[in-house]
């Protein structure tokens, strides 16, 4: 990472500092901290505030990040019937919505977003587009020849995921395939194919009121994650949690794990859509220089 990143990642971070503070912060000397910063000001990452006193010396300038001068395209997407239903959502680098908009495809192809990211690309310097899994390398090509920025493919258990080590996050939606996000040796890693495990019933059509097959349905996913992927933790967030389910499922799992010497440390959260939205908004935004 050049200078320039790293004190644009610092400054996205911390908000606003001196040169003096990203110098200590970024260990760098004070004369390559002012060339990066003074080409960060030019190119509208930073912008100059007010002066400070510094004790005795010359005072000291303050330096803001700017969080409009790129923005980040979040896509999501849900099936509707015979067709997806795309939510598109414009961010400032603070993960603050700037705009939405939402359309129903029929059928999807490599350049059905170019509508929307076009016009986007009009007004402002595009840095990041967030497809939901599932679009298809197709589609992520299409968009990096295009607009020429980083295209990713974002899962919700990846902006749900914690720092600590061997954990696995998993989110269970009501009416949708569970997602999970292992945290191993320091990195996140998808676990894209949880609704291909061979379990007893479809999660899209999963009645939640009868608690019995809930119940099988998530300690049959906990057995089997727990013997492939072998975590310490397991952060399930979910809508529908209640005492006496997890209690149940404690008890299942317990059972269907009685010959493991270290089973893992179960979490249970509820969450909310707005949080999840918030959530990814973050994620969308982290780490991006």
């Amino acid at each position: 990472m050049n200078s320039q990143a790293g004190i644009a990642r610092y400054m996205q971070q911390q908000r606003q500092a001196t040169r003096p503070q990203i110098a200590g912060a970024m260990g760098l000397s004070l004369v390559s901290t002012n060339a990066a910063v003074a080409a960060l000001v030019k190119k509208g990452v930073l912008s100059a505030g007010e002066t400070l006193p510094s004790g005795g010396g010359r005072p000291v300038q303050v330096y803001r990040f700017n969080p409009g001068h790129a923005v980040v395209a979040l896509f999501s997407a849900a099936a509707e019937a015979h067709c997806t239903r795309l939510h598109y959502e414009l961010l400032d680098l603070y993960g603050q919505k700037i705009e939405e908009k939402q359309a129903r495809f029929v059928q999807l192809h490599a350049e059905s977003l170019d509508e929307w990211l076009d016009a986007t690309a009009r007004h402002h310097r595009l840095l990041r587009i967030c497809l939901p899994p599932g679009l298809g390398s197709i589609v992520a090509g299409h968009l990096h020849q295009r607009y020429n920025c980083n295209v990713h493919e974002l899962y919700t258990a990846e902006a749900l995921a914690g720092r600590q080590e061997e954990t696995l996050t998993l989110l269970l939606q009501q009416g949708h395939a569970p997602q999970g996000a292992m945290h191993r040796h320091g990195s996140i890693t998808p676990c894209p194919l949880l609704h291909l495990l061979p379990l007893p019933h479809e999660w899209e059509t999963l009645d939640y009121s009868d608690h019995t097959l809930v119940e099988e349905m998530l300690a049959r996913l906990l057995q089997l994650l727990t013997c492939t992927l072998t975590p310490r933790h397991i952060c399930l967030y979910a809508d529908f949690w209640n005492d006496r389910l997890i209690s149940r499922i404690n008890f299942n799992l317990s059972t269907k794990l009685r010959g493991l010497s270290t089973p893992p440390h179960l979490h249970y959260t509820a969450i909310t859509a707005e949080k999840i939205s918030s959530l990814l908004h973050q994620a969308a935004v982290r780490l991006l220089y």
